[in-house]
């Protein structure tokens, strides 16, 4: 991926925020709170700065069914990055169906339009060498991560069948473009 933003390193920081509904005030400021603790906007994105939004798109249907990445924080994050002077761009891969259609039925595509963001389909698939060679030497994932000066990962609390919980690990493997990902389940296992 190409540089972080201004005095980033590269180690993961995690922040949780309460906030009582989905109204845009109150998710705009818990979420800017959240950002603030892990060292601010600033600390990532700088002008100019291509901001890759990984949204959760499991699959189209309303915000109020709770399956993806309420639109409420996706336009939080959007104006926070457009602040700092980012390009913001909202994407995923769900398994099934584009992300464009499942952001159109949740509200994400709206919330993307309205605030000047571009929202993308994972669907150009690049070949990437594994640093660490563990298990796989190789993955396949899309071009718009090595497109993108920094990716921030926006998960869903939830559960899945093959885990108790996902959170941002499990959202980040969205970055593998479509029926990929049950391969990869599949070989990787659950080990």
């Amino acid at each position: 991926m190409g540089e972080q933003g201004k005095g980033a390193d590269s180690s993961a920081r995690v922040a949780l925020r309460q906030c009582r509904d989905y109204g845009s005030d109150r998710v705009g400021k818990a979420v800017a709170k959240a950002v603030e603790d892990i060292g601010g906007i600033d600390r990532y994105v700088g002008k100019g700065t291509r901001v890759l939004l990984k949204a959760n798109l499991l699959f189209g249907r309303p915000s109020e069914k709770q399956v993806n990445t309420h639109p409420e924080v996706v336009r939080a994050m959007i104006k926070l990055v457009k602040k700092a002077g980012g390009k913001p761009i909202v994407g995923d891969s769900p398994a099934l169906g584009s992300a464009t259609k499942a952001a159109a039925k949740c509200g994400i595509a709206d919330v993307a339009k309205s605030e000047g963001a571009e929202l993308i389909d994972f669907n150009r698939p690049v070949e990437v060498d594994n640093p660490s060679e563990t298990k796989f030497k190789k993955f396949k994932i899309d071009q718009a991560v090595l497109d993108a000066d920094v990716v921030i990962n926006l998960p869903k609390l939830k559960s899945h069948g093959q885990m108790t919980l996902t959170l941002g690990v499990k959202n980040i493997f969205g970055v593998v473009p479509g029926q990929r990902k049950s391969q990869w389940h599949l070989s990787a296992g659950t080990d």
